[in-house]
């Protein structure tokens, strides 16, 4: 076992002479393993070790027996204790997660609070190829992409409270049998922690069900295969990687004011390359890939097909909009006064009936005057909407926004200054200033290209004998109607 986790730690690069370490030791048979063979492995690479226990508040008496078994372990080795009680059911009702995901957030915090006292540098934690194995299952019944099949990371670097450290697993090649018989063969004993042996957590349903199911009925190294098989995906999402990257500049054209992803260059690559590029952008401009998902991935895919100015919000403030050959993803609060600002379109005087071209979006505006009969189904599409033709006072235009334009908010008569309704439904600055509008006067009556946003004064109701229509009309769609 020693030599076992030292040429998997060297291998890895976990440790080197002087490091100081922070053990997390629950009191159970993983990490009480951990825990003597870096305590065995410190004579030979010179490091020191401390241990972080945190007693969660939730098993009462057995709780605090595994704090004690724990504190005797560290007297016996002379390795310095740092227990922490932590009120994890608490804290997972005033901070909306579950007690798995709390405990676990209360533990690292422990963590990194040690490592910051005491100036250390490596967090090591002590999951397995058993805990690998139930972690790939877990991500592939709720649905993952590649990276999650490749489960948990032999290490990684870890950044709390402004605190940098390494995350260090150095049994993760390691069964849990061996562990137990590690444990059995040098006499060292360990506590069971019953909520591992129940079937409330999903985690614990996979490990006592399913896993189990399979190493007893189907394979008895399914463990090990489950670990063989994400090491081989891990291989090839290496290689997917490293393409990606190497294509990333032909494709991907980064500037101060964001990212622009060049439609024709990124069609020409194969699927998995195009949503590996996107991820990468995401990943460039926000900094993160949590909380980036596939369907977030896929939505920016989609505006390959879409018309120029459809735009999509995405995590930590990210805007995908539809350029007229590239897709352009930027921060909202950095978009504003980096990026040039266009000249306003040319105002176009509307002779209704008629139909008029809107060049900046490619579309065609179609409008027609229908005489109105209670009970006529008013159209719900977001391309077409209906006004009450004789409200409106002055000639009608397609422009972009100028000082004192206004919209109706309620039926009441309730106004809000077009800039004003911009801040509230936060569309970026400069996305102001290019929004396409249909105006009456400074009465805006629709913005179109934005959905269902239409001034409540000009909506159809009881009094209205006229309709003015207005539809939106792709070019193919004008094309094929002529």
């Amino acid at each position: 076992m020693i030599n076992q986790v030292f040429d998997y730690t060297s291998k890895h690069h976990m440790i080197k002479q002087g490091d100081r370490i922070v053990v997390g030791v629950s009191g159970g048979a993983d990490s009480v393993c951990l825990l003597y063979v870096l305590w065995r492995l410190s004579e030979k690479i010179r490091y020191s070790v401390r241990v972080v226990h945190v007693n969660h508040g939730i098993r009462g008496k057995a709780a605090d027996d595994d704090e004690q078994y724990v504190k005797e372990l560290c007297l016996r080795l002379g390795v310095q204790f740092h227990p922490f009680h932590i009120d994890v059911k608490s804290m997972a009702k005033e901070q909306g997660l579950s007690e798995e995901e709390a405990g676990r957030n209360a533990r690292y915090q422990a963590f990194v609070q040690v490592c910051k006292a005491y100036q250390c540098n490596i967090i090591a934690v002590a999951h397995n190829r058993n805990d690998n194995a139930e972690t790939i299952l877990f991500h592939l019944l709720r649905g993952t992409g590649m990276k999650g099949l490749t489960g948990i990371e032999p290490t990684r670097n870890l950044k709390m409270d402004g605190w940098d450290v390494s995350l260090i697993r150095p049994l993760l090649h390691i069964e849990r049998y061996e562990i137990e018989n590690y444990l059995h063969e040098e006499g060292i004993s360990y506590r069971t922690d019953a909520t591992n042996l129940t079937e409330d957590y999903s985690r614990n349903k996979i490990r006592n069900v399913i896993l189990s199911y399979a190493v007893k009925e189907i394979n008895s190294g399914a463990i090990g295969h489950i670990n063989e098989s994400a090491s081989k995906i891990g291989e090839a999402l290496e290689f997917i990687d490293s393409f990606v990257a190497c294509q990333y500049r032909q494709v991907v054209r980064q500037e101060q004011d964001g990212c622009f992803i060049r439609v024709e260059a990124l069609e020409r690559q194969a699927g998995v390359i195009q949503k590996g590029l996107i991820r990468k952008a995401l990943e460039q401009l926000s900094g993160h890939l949590k909380d980036l998902e596939a369907k977030h991935v896929e939505a920016v895919l989609e505006l390959t097909e879409k018309q120029v100015g459809k735009l999509i919000h995405l995590p930590y403030g990210v805007i995908a909009s539809r350029e007229y050959e590239e897709i352009r993803l930027s921060k909202k609060e950095e978009i504003a006064e980096k990026r040039t600002v266009k000249e306003p379109m040319v105002p176009i005087q509307m002779s209704i009936p008629g139909t008029f071209f809107i060049p900046e979006k490619g579309r065609y505006l179609e409008t027609q005057i229908l005489n109105y009969e209670k009970n006529m189904p008013i159209p719900k599409n977001s391309c077409m909407k209906w006004f009450d033709y004789d409200k409106i006072e002055n000639a009608v235009e397609i422009r972009n926004r100028r000082e004192g334009d206004y919209i109706q908010i309620n039926s009441l008569g309730g106004r809000k200054k077009l800039k004003d309704y911009f801040i509230d439904q936060k569309v970026p600055k400069p996305l102001r200033d290019s929004q396409i509008l249909i105006a009456d006067g400074s009465h805006i009556m629709w913005i179109p290209f934005e959905g269902e946003r239409m001034s409540e004064k000009y909506k159809v109701g009881e009094t209205t004998t006229k309709v003015l229509s207005m539809k939106l009309i792709d070019l193919e769609e004008n094309k094929n109607d002529r």
